[in-house]
């Protein structure tokens, strides 16, 4: 399967879906600017399932941090930056891609439901200094929620 899903596929793949919104989590539906892919519909289902399940993995992970009004900021930073390494695949990245979607075994539910293989994906994904931009998108919107708070009381601050 590797051969007929290549860096190739997996980049159009990625433009495709930017060119519909950006959004990961998009679904089945990106229409004809799928283009080539298109042709494959077990592949861009398998690719589908991965990006929504790696989406949902990183919503439940930061979800139980519990980092209150931070959280959505948090997720959507998390999903950027995602998306961005799906755009320029490192090559253990890609490797692990292809080999994920090739596991016959993942693929049986609307998500892929081994925590332990997205956890991994998302640890080859995301980077110390993505967890830094994370973190910091989040303590600013948190920052600018207290400050718009003490305003709206009318507590100086």
């Amino acid at each position: 399967m590797s051969q007929l899903f290549d860096e190739e596929c997996l980049r159009k793949a990625v433009e495709a879906e930017d060119k519909v919104g950006g959004n990961i989590g998009a679904g089945l539906d990106w229409g004809s600017a799928f283009g080539s892919l298109m042709g494959n519909l077990e592949l861009l289902g398998r690719f589908t399932t991965l990006r929504i399940s790696l989406n949902r993995e990183v919503r439940l992970l930061l979800n139980n941090w519990n980092l209150g009004t931070a959280t959505k900021i948090a997720v959507k930073t998390a999903r950027e930056r995602i998306l961005e390494k799906f755009r320029l695949p490192t090559p253990e990245v890609r490797e692990y891609i292809l080999a994920t979607l090739e596991n016959d075994e993942l693929y049986g539910e609307e998500f892929i439901s081994n925590r332990e293989i997205l956890r991994e994906l998302l640890g080859l994904l995301l980077k110390q200094e993505d967890w830094e931009t994370i973190a910091a998108v989040a303590a600013d919107s948190l920052k600018k929620e207290i400050i718009h708070q003490a305003v709206v009381e009318k507590i100086s601050a």
